[in-house]
């Protein structure tokens, strides 16, 4: 930036900058798969918000996807789809701010749009896997291919998942659009992905991300 504010952490990274929006923390809860969630206030920002769930280990095999409820501009909520009964840990962050601190401090960006308040908290992202192993692949009976990929829950860093990217659709061969899926296999100590369609090639870059609200 070439003027403003800019605050830099003890390892040199910058934490804080008036030209930037924080990711920010609008909701924060438990959720039971299936139910719906009502965030605590509508988040105005055009792009999907992000949804971070740390699901609670059942010892074996959960399914995880979202859907979200509103429109840009106005997001109001969201469920997470599963095909087995559980809960979790769930926080919803985007790169937004909303007037909140009674005192402290609030930045606001050239164009007038408020991107940081004290009385906000914050999320980091803390790392992106994407060092997926192929594990082998399944037709279905109507011919249709899925791929499977894996790599180590590392569950104990205590950090959440991203997964606005869990059933989202991906290139394939021809045009033709794939369908992924992610699973926490909690028996087997791994985060599994499934990539389903016609022309499935088995390349797999997806990052799977992480985060957690800041201290």
């Amino acid at each position: 930036m070439s003027y403003g504010l800019e605050v830099v952490n003890d390892s040199g990274a910058v934490s804080l900058d008036s030209e930037y929006a924080r990711l920010c923390v609008f909701h924060k809860a438990t959720y039971t798969a299936g139910a719906s969630i009502v965030f605590t206030s509508a988040i105005d920002t055009q792009e999907p918000p992000l949804i971070f769930v740390r699901p609670q280990s059942n010892g074996a095999f959960i399914q995880l996807g979202v859907l979200l409820a509103g429109s840009p501009g106005a997001w109001t909520g969201c469920s997470i789809t599963s095909g087995q009964a559980h809960s979790g840990a769930i926080f919803v962050a985007a790169f937004s701010s909303k007037p909140t601190a009674s005192y402290g401090l609030r930045l606001w960006a050239a164009d007038g749009k408020q991107i940081f308040d004290s009385g906000t908290q914050a999320a980091v992202f803390t790392r992106a896997v994407q060092n997926w192993t192929y594990t082998h692949s399944t037709t279905s009976g109507q011919g249709i291919g899925t791929n499977w990929y894996s790599v180590p829950l590392s569950y104990e860093l205590g950090d959440y998942l991203m997964i606005n990217n869990a059933r989202m659709p991906m290139m394939g061969g021809n045009n033709e659009s794939r369908t992924a899926g992610l699973r926490f296999d909690f028996a087997a100590a791994l985060l599994r992905f499934s990539v389903t369609g016609v022309t499935n090639p088995f390349y797999f870059l997806l990052p799977a991300v992480f985060g957690k609200i800041s201290a």
